[in-house]
């Protein structure tokens, strides 16, 4: 029987000290569900958690010579992902997919590997199944010498159009296990795939994926889902949903509601949008009915002048509404910031720091908690961002990690930096991301 491997990418060229945040890689545990239903003996390596250097991780897979290899790629870990497929010193097939390839495949196209490349723009479940069986109906949409480009969309039989249907092992996660923010033992689940936002930042932004539909798992399949992990976990305590769009209006409440009403013995964690509450606050004295725990929020900014550029919808005052009726209603509230956009002012920093100190003096006075999660602005390859910088003659630097900003356990793989976009120099710029992130530290 042949081997394949799915490889979570490093983050870091060595390994580190820090126990550093962790999720499970869901995206690669689905693809090795439906590799394992074509017939092949497939293993999730997964070397975030290994905490490997990547010098190892080669030795490994090339001591361990698995038939394919298929690989995660992000914008911050290009040169790690590309140095590892350059690597591989004997004959396999290699897939690289994520996020990122729909911006980046154009490069991949130039990688020096003797080795095949399937570049996967896209889902990957349904069609990487099909290429290794040698049943793939679809063509690539371009070949240059031993790389293929594969496009899985909403054209594509290979799509997966109801995300009901799409089962994932978790025993390919692992020990997926961890203890969230409260000391519980947590696990995550994804309820949708897509985004209806068209942040700037952001390569989920709907203007850069109208190819792909949003789509959202029902009710049942939820449930079916977090009962399926209560066998597996019956001491577990927490999950944390982990897409964008589980609360994405005022009936979705309603929804988690009727959720989590099966499951009194566990709490949830997940994302909301400023606009899924701001037109109805009554309902969010709804929420912790579902055992909402605590509330994560894309604040990224405080200056108007800056939401604007970068298309974040909800203005200052809504974002106060929306934090003071999730607060007052005994939930907690994680805000995260991002600093360093193109031409951002020092008086933009001091807005953004001014914004996170109203929410947490507001929390003081509130049963909910408050606290902060931020990150230097770093240019994602496709965005509208990215895009802007390029166009003016500016220069994408390579991803290194901002050791100045690295003073809080287990945030090092948030700190890289790609340049300093901003009008005003590293000093402040760095002392503006640490003293937000202070915030979030004081537990008053």
């Amino acid at each position: 029987m042949k081997n394949f491997m799915l490889l979570n990418s490093p983050i870091f060229w060595d390994s580190t000290s820090e126990q550093e945040q962790y999720l499970s890689p869901l995206g690669l545990g689905y693809i090795a569900t439906y590799i394992e239903q074509s017939g092949i003996n497939v293993d999730v390596l997964d070397s975030v958690k290994l905490n490997k250097p990547v010098s190892e991780l080669i030795s490994l897979l090339n001591s361990k010579s698995p038939d394919y290899i298929g690989i995660n790629i992000f914008t911050q870990n290009y040169c790690i992902v590309k140095y590892i497929i350059e690597s591989i010193n004997y004959p396999c097939i290699c897939f690289v997919g994520g996020q990122a390839v729909r911006s980046i495949y154009q490069d991949i196209l130039t990688w020096n590997s003797f080795n095949p490349i399937n570049i996967i723009i896209g889902d990957g479940e349904l069609i990487i199944p099909a290429i290794i069986s040698g049943k793939c109906t679809q063509q690539p949409e371009k070949t240059i010498g031993n790389k293929y480009v594969y496009r899985v969309n909403s054209n594509s039989i290979y799509f997966p159009k109801d995300i009901n249907n799409i089962i994932l092992n978790r025993k390919y996660l692992g020990n997926e296990i961890v203890l969230n923010h409260y000391g519980e033992k947590e696990t995550a689940i994804i309820t949708s795939r897509g985004c209806m936002y068209d942040c700037a930042f952001c390569g989920g932004a709907r203007s850069l994926n109208m190819d792909i539909p949003i789509r959202m798992r029902s009710v049942d399949s939820i449930i079916q889902e977090i009962r399926d992990i209560l066998t597996l976990y019956p001491d577990l305590k927490s999950i944390r949903i982990l897409d964008d769009l589980f609360l994405r209006n005022d009936r979705s409440i309603d929804m988690a509601n009727t959720i989590f009403s099966n499951f009194p013995q566990i709490s949830w964690r997940g994302m909301v949008h400023v606009l899924s509450l701001i037109r109805n606050l009554k309902k969010a004295a709804e929420l912790p009915s579902s055992h909402c725990k605590e509330l994560f929020m894309g604040i990224e900014s405080g200056s108007e002048r800056v939401r604007k550029h970068i298309n974040k919808l909800g203005s200052i005052q809504e974002i106060l509404d929306v934090a003071t009726a999730v607060l007052n209603n005994n939930i907690d509230l994680k805000g995260y910031f991002i600093f360093g956009f193109p031409d951002e002012t020092e008086e933009d920093f001091k807005k953004t720091y001014d914004l996170a100190l109203r929410i947490k003096e507001i929390s003081l006075k509130t049963s909910g908690c408050f606290r902060t999660s931020v990150f230097q602005f770093r240019p994602y390859h496709g965005t509208k961002l990215y895009n802007e910088i390029v166009y003016k003659g500016g220069i994408i630097e390579q991803f290194e990690l901002n050791s100045s900003i690295s003073q809080f356990e287990g945030r090092s793989q948030f700190n890289f930096s790609a340049g300093n976009y901003s009008l005003e120099p590293d000093d402040v710029l760095n002392k503006y991301i640490i003293q937000t992130q202070r915030i979030g530290e004081i537990n008053e």
